[in-house]
C-alpha cells in the first residue's frame, strides 16, 4: 500500500487543497459565465485547488476558474483531506482517478473526474 501511493505521489501532483462550501462554489462563480466543458486541463497553470466538499475541486489560472466535477460525486472530499491525482502530460483529464487521503496515512478511495468547466468574467 505504502509504494502505491509514493508511486502515485511520485507521478502526481499531491496537494492540500483549502476547502469551501457549495455556497462558497456560487461565491466564487458570481459575475462569470461557463464556456464549454473540456476534456482536460494543465493544472500546474493554476493557483492552489479548492476543494467544494464532496462535489468538486476548483481550479484557476489568470484567464479562467475550472470547475472539475467527479462522476457519481465524491463524498470523501472535505476539509483536512488531500488528493492525490496522476495526469499524463501533466494535464488532468475527464475519467482521471482522485485519490483521497489524510496526512495520517488514512485512505478514503478514489473519484473520478467528469469534464472540467471553464468559467471567465463575463463581458
Amino acid at each position: 500500500m505504502a509504494r502505491t501511493l509514493i508511486a502515485l505521489v511520485a507521478g502526481g501532483l499531491l496537494a492540500a487543497p483549502a476547502c469551501a462550501s457549495t455556497d462558497a462554489l456560487s461565491d466564487l462563480l458570481k459575475g462569470k459565465t461557463a464556456d464549454a466543458p473540456r476534456r482536460c486541463i494543465f493544472p500546474d497553470r493554476s493557483a492552489q485547488p479548492e476543494i467544494i466538499d464532496g462535489t468538486a475541486i476548483v481550479y484557476r489560472d489568470a484567464r479562467y476558474t475550472y470547475v472539475a466535477r467527479f462522476k457519481g460525486g465524491c463524498p470523501a472530499l472535505r476539509e483536512g483531506r488531500r488528493i492525490v491525482t496522476r495526469g499524463a502530460g501533466g494535464q488532468l483529464c475527464e475519467n482521471d482517478p482522485v485519490h483521497v487521503t489524510e496526512t495520517t496515512g488514512a485512505d478514503f478511495g478514489f473519484c473520478t473526474f467528469d469534464q472540467f468547466t471553464p468559467y471567465r468574467k463575463a463581458r
